[in-house]
């Protein structure tokens, strides 16, 4: 016959492995929003880089298609 401190310690053990189980998922989530925020910030740069080269583009454009003589 199972007795009740049996019945504690198999319950202790599975609380025990349920928690272990719930903290390598938090270190793992932790891990991968790490990763995931530096990506993004690699990401905003490589934006903020093709804005400005974009701008740079379009100031070059405006200055070719305009007429050297606006009244001719």
């Amino acid at each position: 016959m199972i007795t009740c401190c049996e019945i504690a310690i198999a319950l202790a053990f599975t609380n025990l492995l349920s928690l272990a189980v719930f903290a390598g998922y938090t270190v793992h989530w932790k891990d991968r929003t790490l990763k995931l925020e530096q990506k993004n910030g690699s990401e905003q740069k490589q934006i903020n880089q093709l804005k400005a080269e974009l701008s740079q583009v379009k100031k070059q454009l405006v200055k070719k298609t305009k007429p050297a003589n606006p009244n001719a």
